[in-house]
């Protein structure tokens, strides 16, 4: 009788210990057993902060309003998620929704990893997100052929949720440049530039970036203020790159003759002062985005900010136009569980998340301005309100896969001109031919 006892008081003992214990089957389901047996959703999320606050606090508000879905944030650089993503989805070590610039769609849809997400959701979102960010995320695109082509009977769907909109745009120190002295041309700010590297001595400049000179999305309004953009005026004819037309020589002539003197003078492309010597208080004026924000405000920088200037071509003042990009989030193709990413994505998108984006990440949520107006704080924001001032006249940065072999030939071009004085006309021509070589060997062709 006491042996059967005892096997009853361990078997009760083993119960409990079950009870107090989470189990993980292999589809990533959470068994709790404490609470009556609940199964619960575990989805894994990829996203890029650094810092991990941002998304603890987007994990509680979710999972208050979802109580049956956990979130599982992992830190993910956005260039690296769709690569990563092609080793690890398939071996359930991946994430059910990741992040990415808008120009990574593309090559992420015909790398088979974006689930289309449903027509509601479109519709439901239309409302709200700024047309140019829901337009980079919408695309025609037919499996079979691997066509991005809007052909009979084809359909646009959306592929993704624009979280964040973005442009370059400059700032500047409060403290090393008065708001009545802000350049209205970039022809005063080579003047100013001059100036203040005179008086402050060897090793002083007044303009940088918080990229590099060979970054061909930051140098764009270059590009843009001599009439040029990569694939012809609508950014979409894979075609005619465009590397040899006289409209870009013309830019590059500009960059190296105006622009490189006042910020690299001898020296490489990336050289000269950045981002870290602004925050430092050691640069007045530097090329950046919304992207710079946070880490401008974590060095108390008194900042401010200011459109491109314009750009005198041909004795008239042309104001440039940048690129517009976005953030995305993406639900992955493969995902056990589309309905809970689904709602991750768009609740991502909902006023209280994006009022923390813009809170703790200094980013400009991708909405319409007559909803931003309802943001507590970005009305008032002049840097908020200068980047959006900004975008009036941004062109969307292309989207057709074709992209992702333009921007290593540009910057090539732009370094072996701006490094070693190049032939401009000699290295146009051969970014133009690196890019179809790339383009013929990304679709099986040969020369």
């Amino acid at each position: 009788m006491k042996k059967y006892l005892s096997l009853l008081l361990i078997f009760g003992f083993l119960l409990t210990l079950v009870a107090c214990t989470d189990y993980f089957d292999d589809n990533g389901e959470e068994f709790d057993f404490g609470q009556n047996h609940v199964k619960q959703t575990v989805l894994k999320v990829w996203y890029d902060d650094t810092d991990g606050n941002f998304m603890a606090e987007v994990k509680r508000l979710f999972e208050e309003e979802n109580p049956g879905i956990i979130v599982e944030f992992t830190q993910k650089g956005t260039v690296e998620a769709r690569e990563d993503l092609k080793t690890y989805g398939p071996t359930n070590h991946g994430a059910d929704v990741f992040q990415f610039p808008h120009d990574h769609m593309a090559q992420a849809i015909l790398d088979d990893l974006v689930y289309p997400l449903p027509d509601d959701l479109y519709e439901r979102l239309e409302q709200r997100i700024m047309p140019v960010a829901l337009d980079i995320a919408t695309v025609c695109y037919d499996p079979a052929t691997k066509s991005f082509e809007c052909g009979a009977g084809s359909k646009e769907k959306l592929f993704a949720v624009p979280q964040s909109i973005e442009s370059v745009f400059l700032f500047y120190n409060k403290k090393l440049v008065k708001e009545e002295d802000l350049p209205q041309s970039f022809e005063e700010l080579i003047q100013d530039a001059k100036a203040y590297e005179a008086q402050a001595g060897a090793g002083k400049r007044y303009f940088g970036t918080t990229s590099h000179w060979a970054d061909s999305y930051f140098v764009q309004f270059a590009f843009s203020a001599f009439g040029w953009t990569p694939f012809g005026p609508d950014l979409n004819d894979a075609t005619k790159v465009g590397f040899e037309k006289p409209e870009l020589q013309n830019a590059l002539k500009w960059l190296v003759e105006q622009i490189k003197p006042i910020t690299t003078g001898n020296n490489n492309h990336d050289s000269g002062k950045n981002g870290t010597d602004f925050e430092a208080g050691d640069l007045p004026i530097v090329l950046g985005g919304p992207w710079n924000v946070e880490s401008f405000r974590n060095a108390k920088v008194d900042f401010g900010a200011i459109t491109l200037p314009t750009i005198n071509v041909n004795g008239e003042d042309v104001t440039p136009r940048t690129y517009a990009g976005a953030q995305m989030l993406a639900v992955y193709k493969q995902t056990k569980h589309p309905d809970a990413a689904i709602k991750f994505v768009e609740f991502c998108q909902s006023d209280k998340v994006s009022q923390l984006l813009y809170e703790m990440k200094g980013k400009i949520p991708a909405l319409k301005p007559d909803r931003l107006e309802n943001f507590e704080g970005i009305k008032d924001d002049p840097i908020a309100q200068v980047m959006l001032e900004q975008l009036e006249t941004s062109y969307p940065m292309p989207t057709i896969p074709e992209v992702t072999h333009y921007w290593g030939p540009a910057e090539a071009m732009i370094k072996n001109i701006w490094n070693s004085g190049n032939d401009i006309s000699y290295e146009t021509k051969k970014a133009e031919n690196a890019y179809k070589s790339l383009k013929d060997l990304a679709s099986g062709k040969s020369e």
